[in-house]
């Protein structure tokens, strides 16, 4: 039998910092699900590395683990990715990168999921987007397939990486169901609306900062809530302003279990973001049943379809009106929850895994 070996390195940080960024997160949902599949007519193995031995039978798979003890450095890669290390410890037949790039041996026998394209659409050097205009093409040309989670995403790795679009195969994200669902749509004690996944750069966080600065005149009951690891010392000060002091609240280390939580008792989800890969954050909160305030580009329309409520990125005012219609009940979140709920059930883990495998029979000739 065949063997695909998946590099689970971006999901190890679970188990040493206890939270995972998007990329993480997806991985982990997705070699969860294959899992799950009875009889899969290829064998799986999950490869790791880093020098204190946490590999991937911390998941508690099924699936044989292969760890090598090197650290999970640039350089340690560079010099992986010119000798057949991983193919001797493995064995594979096929190689998945699911992180948008590794050094790598095989080329021709790796699929690469390059979850965006953002280092060209929206470069940013905060994140080394340099770095990445030089290396994610490279791979991306010669290696078998490349996977990505949005037609947005697709035409965007096409146009800027000049790649066959025939070798671009779209498999959409899921949600973790068992946490994400209607189960969580309860009334908060004091009501609130949420951002998450915040940041100074295209998740245009300040936008909704600004926004609500304007709500806030009017005394009104809602706070607003920020899940933003690592606030900038920037948004800190200005959230200590005397008029914001009370009214934003600012949570850092959230798990899944507690953001389903905070998704579930929103008034509703503001994500003006300037560009998004997929916005599994809109998915999430929407399969809690809480409505979504968030713009009309890159691949958030896919997501949100109509349920969603679109502004311009920029349109603070646009926005500040939503809070108050949601604040005076014009707008009400029940009226908006099965709505919510219907878009969402488009999107499962299972759906995502299905077609994973699809690629995997194609890359492997089977």
């Amino acid at each position: 039998m065949k063997k695909v070996a998946i590099d689970i390195n971006s999901v190890l940080p679970l188990y040493g910092r206890g939270w995972l960024s998007g990329i993480g997160r997806t991985t982990k949902e997705l070699v969860e699900t294959l899992n799950s599949f009875n009889d899969l007519p290829f064998e799986v193995m999950l490869y790791s590395q880093n020098t204190k031995g946490i590999s991937g039978r911390r998941m508690g798979t099924d699936f044989r683990c292969r760890h090598i003890f090197l650290p999970h450095k640039e350089l340690v890669n560079k010099i992986i990715g010119k000798m057949p290390l991983r193919e001797l410890a493995t064995g594979y037949d096929l190689l998945h990168i699911p992180h948008n790039f590794e050094w790598v041996h095989k080329p021709e026998r790796t699929v690469v999921t390059i979850h965006d394209a953002m280092f060209f659409a929206r470069p940013d050097e905060v994140f080394d987007h340099k770095r990445a205009q030089l290396t994610y093409p490279t791979l991306a040309r010669h290696c078998r397939a490349v996977i990505t989670c949005s037609e947005s995403s697709k035409r965007d790795i096409v146009k800027y990486m000049d790649v066959d679009e025939e070798k671009v195969f779209v498999t959409p994200w899921g949600y973790n169901s068992n946490l994400f669902n209607p189960t969580q749509n309860k009334d908060a004690a004091h009501p609130y609306f949420l951002c998450v996944s915040c940041s100074l750069g295209r998740k245009n966080t300040m936008s909704v900062l600004k926004a609500y600065e304007q709500f806030v005149q009017q005394q009104p009951k809602h706070q607003l809530v920020l899940v933003w690891p690592n606030t900038p010392p920037q948004v800190l000060e200005y959230c200590s302003r005397a008029h914001l002091r009370n009214h934003v609240q600012i949570l850092s280390d959230i798990d899944d279990r507690r953001l389903a939580q905070l998704y579930g008792e929103a008034t509703a989800l503001f994500f003006p973001s300037r560009y998004e890969g997929f916005g599994l954050p809109v998915l999430e909160s929407m399969a809690c049943g809480t409505p979504v305030v968030t713009c009309r580009n890159s691949s958030l329309p896919e997501v949100g379809g109509d349920a969603a409520l679109y502004v311009d990125p920029d349109d603070t005012a646009t926005m500040c009106s939503y809070m108050e219609r949601f604040e005076q009940g014009t707008l009400k979140k029940s009226d908006l929850t099965e709505h919510c709920i219907n878009q969402a059930s488009h999107f499962s883990w299972k759906r995502c895994a299905s077609q994973t495998i699809e690629v995997y029979k194609y890359c492997l000739g089977i």
